[in-house]
């Protein structure tokens, strides 16, 4: 089975109801899962992109370039992400992605995720939760370039980037690993990256977390999120529909 234990389905499955003809479908217009090269640009931006990749596994960066031909990292793609969200639904592609290390992506065109929706709304109604959790993951980034100090922003992304990999199945209680270079994550926190250094030693020195070589542990959850001031709030489960529908059509939690 291509989707067989894919992130991607287990991150939908926390939302709604699949039975296994539902992912009979929807593995029926993935057209082909890939391998991308470190460094290879799956986005470009200003470029037409109609297609939904779902990462199973591997790593990537959302961007922008500004004027001044600097880099700022809008994002890191983990498995069970979606690239094409937003790109797909623009005319153009306004944020170039690009894989840090070696990514195993499975394909499907847009239109037919769209008419899959048409025919199953379930994954409609998933995909809007999924978009929904990435919204109040960018809302967090704001707020930590604007009111956090490093050592709060540094916090909070291994919190995040643990709970994210996680409910995939890919980290362990207090255990994960975090494949992003220093560099990638002071960017993405709008640090320098000897700053950033000096605030990761800091967390170490405190013994909140330790690791090296991508594995990060952490040691003291409670003060970490203290310090993070770490509360994601929870999505409402997807309503059930209302009576006089095919619950066949909407099997939804």
């Amino acid at each position: 089975m291509v989707l067989d234990r894919h992130p991607f389905l287990q991150r939908l499955s926390q939302h709604v109801e699949l039975a296994a003809n539902d992912i009979a479908k929807l593995e029926s217009i993935i057209e082909r899962e890939i391998s991308v090269r470190r460094k290879h640009e799956l986005v470009v931006a200003g470029s037409e992109y109609r297609k939904l990749c779902f990462v199973k596994d591997g790593n990537a960066v959302r961007y922008q370039m500004l004027r001044n031909g600097k880099r700022h990292i809008l994002d890191v793609i983990l498995p069970g992400d979606v690239i094409g969200v937003p790109n797909s639904f623009y005319e153009r592609a306004a944020y170039p992605v690009i894989a840090v290390n070696s990514l195993t992506i499975s394909v499907c065109r847009l239109d037919d995720y769209l008419e899959l929706c048409y025919q199953r709304p379930q994954f409609a109604f998933a995909l809007c939760w999924l978009a929904l959790q990435e919204a109040t993951t960018h809302a967090e980034r704001v707020i930590g370039h604007s009111r956090r100090t490093p050592v709060e922003q540094l916090s909070h992304f291994i919190l995040e980037v643990h709970a994210r990999l996680r409910s995939v199945g890919l980290a362990k209680e207090e255990t994960f690993a975090l494949p992003f270079s220093q560099e990638i994550i002071a960017d993405l926190l709008g640090l320098s990256t000897p700053h950033l250094n000096r605030v990761m030693q800091q967390l170490k020195s405190q013994e909140l977390v330790a690791g090296g070589d991508g594995q990060l542990k952490i040691l003291d959850r409670e003060t970490l999120k203290s310090i993070a001031h770490y509360d994601p709030p929870e999505l409402l489960p997807i309503p059930l529909a209302k009576a006089g529908l095919p619950s066949k059509q909407v099997a939804i939690l």
